[in-house]
């Protein structure tokens, strides 16, 4: 081939990589990218928490459509006019406002932007007011009911509302409140895991379009460690051939692990005889003729107050 038919063929290739550029990676293979021009979609489903001094944003927007977009652009206005006060990561869902008076009333909007800067239609627009929280509450306490952790605290007034908030781990409080809405009662009941720690915390909110979220409380730690089992009851003794059977009421606490029974000895000392998960046990023992029983309840860390049971009169057959 002449020089002249190759730099005609290497220009024709040129213009055609430029062409093609238009719809495809030129000399790679990949997704056209005329999708690059779409309008992307807008940030959806924005909400407003006042906490703590500073004005929280949520938003909406599909992860399957997260590669598209280069960022949200987060709007606000104080009267009229929007006007952009940041630019946020396509990964991130939040913004935190922190110029923010008690008092003023604040608009906002979020718009997504693609690579080649295509706006995308303006979210919902959410309005804050903010207020002055109220205190946090206080005086929270907890006590386990069948597999139920019953939380309560003292009341604030009429017009207060509450939320609680749950952790594994200390400090790592989400936004979200475990509560679908704002709680008028200072109670809540969560499912008990008899194999988890759980951690809680309670803001005081007042009602309004926003989350006028004061401090958090105290925390309050739900350890199955520390629950202490109730005193059985109903305890019984029947004498028989093979031994004394003992038993008790069924246990209405579903974290409590077993039984121990106990048994005195001739120092006047009670000692460990036997251990069972059902609420009966055969003592099989030496044939004391007299007999006294102490029966306590176990949980996952702690044992319970002792049922007695004395003169238990064991007459071996003959």
């Amino acid at each position: 081939m002449r020089a002249s038919q190759r730099r005609r063929s290497i220009g024709m290739l040129a213009a055609l990589c430029v062409l093609s550029s238009l719809f495809f990676a030129c000399g790679k293979k990949g997704d056209p990218t005329l999708t690059s021009f779409e309008i992307p979609i807008p940030p959806s489903s924005l909400t407003a928490i006042h906490r703590e001094g500073v004005i929280t944003i949520r938003w909406d927007y599909p992860r399957t459509r997260e590669s598209s977009i280069a960022e949200f652009i987060v709007m606000r206005s104080s009267g009229v006019e929007f006007e952009k006060i940041s630019h946020v990561s396509a990964n991130m869902r939040t913004f935190v406002d922190s110029t923010v008076k008690i008092g003023d009333t604040y608009r906002y909007k979020v718009i997504s932007q693609n690579f080649r800067g295509v706006y995308s239609g303006d979210s919902n627009t959410v309005e804050a007011a903010p207020v002055q929280p109220p205190v946090p509450p206080t005086k929270i306490a907890y006590v386990i009911k069948d597999a139920t952790a019953i939380i309560s605290w003292e009341p604030l007034g009429a017009d207060i509302r509450y939320n609680i908030f749950k952790a594994d781990e200390k400090g790592a409080y989400g936004l979200t409140p475990l509560n679908p809405a704002p709680l008028a009662d200072p109670v809540f009941r969560d499912a008990f895991s008899v194999n988890k720690t759980a951690r809680y915390t309670v803001r005081s909110l007042r009602g309004g379009t926003i989350r006028d979220e004061g401090p958090a409380s105290s925390e309050l730690i739900v350890d199955p460690a520390d629950l202490v089992p109730s005193q059985p009851q109903d305890l019984r003794a029947y004498p028989a051939q093979d031994g004394v059977y003992l038993s008790w009421a069924e246990f209405t606490e579903p974290w409590v692990t077993g039984f121990r029974i106990y048994k005195r000895v001739e120092s006047g000392h009670y000692v460990l005889t036997g251990q069972t998960q059902i609420p009966s046990f055969l003592d099989k023992g030496p044939s004391d003729l007299r007999r006294d029983y102490r029966v306590t309840a176990v949980g996952p860390g702690k044992e319970g107050p002792a049922a007695e049971i004395q003169n238990v009169m064991f007459i071996p057959q003959q």
